[in-house]
């Protein structure tokens, strides 16, 4: 078997590779982070706006997962990102020295190019973690091979374990109270199940696409593990 990855590090040191990537990833500076990520708590339960990515083709589906917050917390104001994006990357834009676009309306802001607004944790259907500032950063888009869904072989794998090692220390104290969090208020007493049943007998949607649904919102609502 040729793999590509392979190839690559005979024309680079794969340990600097690794090492120096992962320093130029850009975070939100942990000063800003403890505020923000108490507010999206305290909106969640207070039924005050907040977004996520749309959900199936062309998002027909995310009503869904709209009714479920309904059933959830009695949330009706969980709105669907208008590119999927736009409020990540804004918060990363406020809460960081850098942006995609430099604008006078921005101040002295760096622009910074070939870089992507990722997910560290993924689950962009959970009101909580699709804006959280410590789920959210800038990666290098060189690092996608690395870090995609798509990514296969020994070097990816090696690099997600080195990488997911990293966030689960630097992030620790938050990844610990969004579990007790999940826990209390999703997960106790079968709260999530007895939700994803109401919105079924509420839902005219087909069963394959429901059984999706209902795997998808176990997943998006489910603790990280360290």
């Amino acid at each position: 078997m040729l793999d590509a990855y392979q190839k690559l590090f005979e024309l680079i040191d794969k340990e600097t590779f690794f090492k120096e990537s992962l320093e130029n990833i850009i975070y939100i500076e942990d000063s800003k982070i403890e505020s923000q990520w108490e507010m999206l708590k305290k909106n969640l339960l207070n039924n005050d706006p907040m977004t996520i990515r749309s959900y199936g083709r062309n998002g027909r589906n995310s009503e869904l997962f709209q009714e479920l917050y309904r059933v959830l917390f009695n949330h009706h104001s969980i709105h669907i990102d208008k590119t999927n994006n736009q409020t990540p990357t804004k918060l990363l834009k406020d809460l960081t020295p850098y942006c995609k676009k430099t604008t006078l309306l921005n101040g002295p802001k760096l622009r910074i190019m070939n870089y992507q607004v990722s997910h560290l944790f993924g689950r962009t259907k959970n009101p909580l973690l699709f804006t959280s500032p410590w789920n959210i950063a800038y990666i290098p888009k060189y690092l996608d091979p690395f870090t995609g869904h798509e990514s296969q072989g020994d070097s990816s794998t090696e690099f997600k374990k080195i990488f997911n090692e990293l966030l689960a220390k630097k992030f620790e104290i938050y990844i610990q109270d969004y579990n007790k969090f999940i826990e209390e208020h999703i997960l106790e007493s079968q709260k999530l199940e007895k939700a994803i049943q109401s919105v079924k007998l509420n839902s005219d949607t087909d069963d394959k696409i429901f059984r999706k649904f209902a795997n998808d919102a176990r997943i998006q609502l489910s603790k990280i593990e360290l």
